[in-house]
C-alpha cells in the first residue's frame, strides 16, 4: 500500500479551483459523488495519521505533553485570568430541541454549515458545497475520534472550577492534570466523568475552520470563527489547556485528511484534453463520475 503522507500542500496550502462550466445539477452531483466516495479513504487517512505524518504527529505529542507538566498552572489562568473576560458572551440558542451534545455553538456551526451549502447550490459555487460538505464530514470524524475513540481510551477526567484554591471533594472532577484511565464506556451523552481528553467542541471547531480556510485561500477568518465558538459559554467546557490545544491539533488533522482525500480525488476525475477540429483549437472537459 502506497504511504499516504500528506503533503505540504495538504496540511498547510488550500485547493485550487477552476470553473468547470458544469450546469447546477452536474456541479451538485459531482460535489457530493465525490465527498462520499472518499470516505474509505477520509476514515483510512484518519487511522493512519500518526504514522503516515510521524514528524508532525512526534511534536504535536511532544507540545500537548509539555503543556500537561504545567496543566495546573496553565488551566487556573485561564479559569481566573481569561474565562471573567468571556464570562458574559453567550451566543443565543437557535433552536430549544435536539440531541443534548448539540450545544448552542455546534447549533450556530451547523447552521453556517448549512447556509454555505445553500449558498453554494444557488450560485452554482463549488468552493461553497466543498466547503460544507467536507465540513459536514469533519464533523462527523471529530465526534468518532473524540468521543468514540480518545475520550474512553483516555479517560481524563475534566478540571474542577476554581482550581487554584479549590478545597474539599472534587466529585467527577479532579484537581490532578495526570487523572487519567477513568472509563465507563462511550460517550454518547454529555458527562463529566473521564471525558476531558480531547476537547469535542474545540476538535470539530477547528476541523471546520481547517476546511474553510482550505477552501478559501487560506484564510485565517475560519479560525477567528472556531475561536469565537469556544469562547462562547467558556465556562461551561471545563477542560484543561492541553485537552483544548489536542482538540485543536486533532482538528487540523482531520480537516487536512478531508481536504487532500477530496483534491485528490478531483484532480484524477478532471482532465483538460487538446482539441482540433474545423472549428479551431481548444480544450476539451472530461469529467469522471
Amino acid at each position: 500500500m502506497p504511504k499516504r503522507e500528506i503533503t505540504s500542500r495538504g496540511l498547510f496550502g488550500p485547493i485550487v479551483f477552476s470553473d468547470t462550466n458544469e450546469t447546477r445539477p452536474e456541479k451538485a452531483a459531482r460535489v457530493l459523488d465525490t465527498a462520499i466516495t472518499t470516505i474509505p479513504s477520509d476514515l483510512g487517512g484518519i487511522a493512519t495519521f500518526p504514522i503516515d505524518n510521524f514528524a508532525v504527529t512526534a511534536a504535536s505529542v511532544a507540545g500537548v505533553g509539555a503543556l500537561m507538566l504545567v496543566d495546573r498552572q496553565t488551566t487556573a489562568f485561564w479559569q481566573d485570568s481569561i474565562e471573567p473576560v468571556f464570562q458574559n458572551f453567550k451566543l443565543p440558542r437557535l433552536a430549544r430541541a435536539g440531541p443534548s451534545w448539540l450545544s448552542t455553538e455546534s447549533q450556530w456551526l451547523l447552521a453556517g454549515v448549512s447556509a454555505t451549502y445553500a449558498f453554494g447550490l444557488l450560485a452554482n459555487d463549488e468552493k461553497a458545497q466543498a466547503a460544507a460538505t467536507l465540513s459536514a464530514k469533519a464533523i462527523a470524524y471529530s465526534y468518532m475520534t473524540s468521543q468514540l475513540v480518545l475520550k474512553p481510551l483516555l479517560g481524563r477526567n475534566r478540571p474542577v472550577d476554581g482550581l487554584s484554591s479549590f478545597v474539599g471533594d472534587p466529585g467527577d472532577f479532579t484537581t490532578n492534570p495526570f487523572d487519567f484511565g477513568n472509563r465507563r464506556g462511550i460517550p454518547f451523552r454529555p458527562a463529566a466523568f473521564g471525558t476531558a481528553m480531547p476537547s469535542f467542541h474545540v476538535t470539530h471547531y477547528f476541523a471546520v475552520a481547517r476546511v474553510y480556510s482550505g477552501v478559501y485561500d487560506n484564510s485565517p477568518w475560519p479560525y477567528a470563527v472556531a475561536g469565537l465558538l469556544t469562547v462562547s459559554n467558556i465556562s461551561g467546557h471545563n477542560h484543561w489547556v492541553s485537552d483544548m490545544v489536542a482538540g485543536g491539533l486533532i482538528g487540523f488533522a482531520i480537516g487536512s485528511v478531508v481536504l487532500n482525500n477530496y483534491d485528490e480525488r478531483r484532480a484524477g476525475e478532471f482532465d483538460l484534453i487538446p482539441s482540433v477540429s474545423s472549428r479551431g483549437v481548444g480544450l476539451t472537459a472530461s469529467m469522471k463520475f
